[in-house]
């Protein structure tokens, strides 16, 4: 069809004109009252920079009053000291349907904690360096029953030899949970560290049992280093960080780093306080990256990661890891108490129950978790700065609660 505007009935350009000014108004309008009506609509604002749309909770099938009550129970943590602060976030149907700070984030100082403000993330390191190592199996790099001996000659002992990579994934590897060889400071690097590891062995005969292992993890990271070629931080940051476009997720901090005012300090209950141990005008604890619990990270950036979990490797514009090295990795294994284990990620599911996506996730020391619900297409992220705080288990169990009564 001709669209030259010569076939056109007198007027119509001027009525054109006039059509596309008053949409282009109307857009703009929309675009300003948007975050106005959500908030009059259910009390949610939404926060600039986020990785999803925000959406009331009746718009995913919730309830706001559901969530504006487990909102005021965080509240009341905080009013009542149970945690110094905290934040809170729920993702359904990848958008995000609660997200409030409460309390803290340096309680000394009267700075309040913000909703993406960044946090030590400790022990949700782990699912990193599971990933990176998973990546580099599938290059064919290293596969999951090689020996770790032979990539690092310090375990080429009596003692360390039989541990194997899967081992190390699954917490099988016969390591200590802590039980450092000497303390971090004395040590110059990862790989030193964990060549003292590797002369010390295990406490348990490989694979005999479940032993839930930061020294395990490091010596992750040390493979990750020797195999890739670079520093493992480097792998981190090129091959997971950059993909995925985790800004605010890092390595390495220094009090005079950019992004130093918004961290979090972090605080212990010394049995009739909250105590502060670590703020941001302090050294980090380790002088290099530690690949148990070395990150540091926001709820945002932590929901970006989780995603491509659920989306069993994919994110937009790549894959990380294919469908089958996902599910996997995501399989649960027999743990402990507090949960089975699939490849560095902790999995709440029956090892029986072949075929169906188990609840995974991770916490870390200083009192954050992040939860993934694929059944209800859910993403929970609950981070505080109180160190191993129990609310985060009642967090996350109201949320399920939430999920599956909504569900019918």
């Amino acid at each position: 069809m001709n669209r030259d505007s010569s076939n056109a009935p007198p007027g119509a350009s001027r009525v054109g004109r006039q059509a596309r000014a008053l949409l282009s108004l109307l857009a703009l309008s929309l675009a300003c009252e948007g975050p106005t009506s959500l908030s009059e609509r259910c009390g949610l604002t939404p926060l600039p920079g986020s990785p999803f749309q925000y959406a009331c909770p009746e718009d995913v099938g919730l309830h706001t009053s559901d969530l504006a009550a487990l909102e005021d129970e965080i509240r009341s943590w905080a009013d009542n000291g149970a945690i110094v602060g905290a934040a809170f976030m729920l993702v359904k149907d990848r958008r995000i349907v609660a997200h409030s700070a409460v309390g803290w984030s340096d309680m000394e100082r009267g700075t309040p904690m913000e909703r993406n403000s960044i946090y030590r993330i400790r022990s949700m390191t782990k699912p990193f360096t599971g990933t990176a190592i998973l990546m580099l199996i599938e290059e064919g790099e290293l596969a999951l029953d090689d020996r770790v001996s032979v990539y690092l000659p310090s375990f080429d002992n009596d003692r360390s030899r039989e541990i194997t990579i899967r081992q190390l994934l699954t917490h099988y590897g016969g390591l200590s949970r802590s039980g450092w060889p000497g303390t971090p400071w004395d040590y110059p690097s990862l790989r030193a560290l964990v060549d003292d590891v590797g002369e010390m062995g295990p406490v348990n005969p490989p694979g005999s049992g479940f032993e839930y292992s930061n020294l395990g993890s490091a010596t992750l990271g040390a493979v990750v280093a020797k195999v890739s070629s670079m520093p493992v931080e480097q792998f981190f940051e090129t091959r997971i960080f950059e993909p995925l476009d985790l800004q605010d997720t890092h390595t390495h901090f220094t009090p005079d780093a950019s992004w130093a005012e918004r961290m979090n300090s972090t605080y212990w209950w010394n049995g009739t306080e909250w105590e502060k141990y670590w703020d941001n005008t302090m050294e980090q604890v380790y002088p290099f990256f530690q690949t148990a619990g070395g990150l540091y990270s926001t709820v945002f950036d932590y929901a970006r990661f989780l995603t491509v979990w659920m989306d069993l490797g994919a994110y937009a514009g790549g894959r990380l890891l294919s469908d089958e090295t996902a599910l996997d990795a995501l399989s649960p294994r027999p743990g402990d108490e507090d949960g089975n284990y699939g490849y560095q990620w902790q999995v709440w599911g029956d090892p029986d129950d072949a075929g169906e996506r188990a609840v995974f996730g991770h916490g870390g020391y200083n009192g954050t978790i992040a939860v993934a619900v694929p059944a209800y297409d859910a993403l929970i992220l609950y981070f505080t700065q109180s160190t191993e705080t129990d609310t985060r288990r009642l967090v996350v169990e109201s949320v399920i609660d939430i999920l599956v009564q909504s569900a019918g």
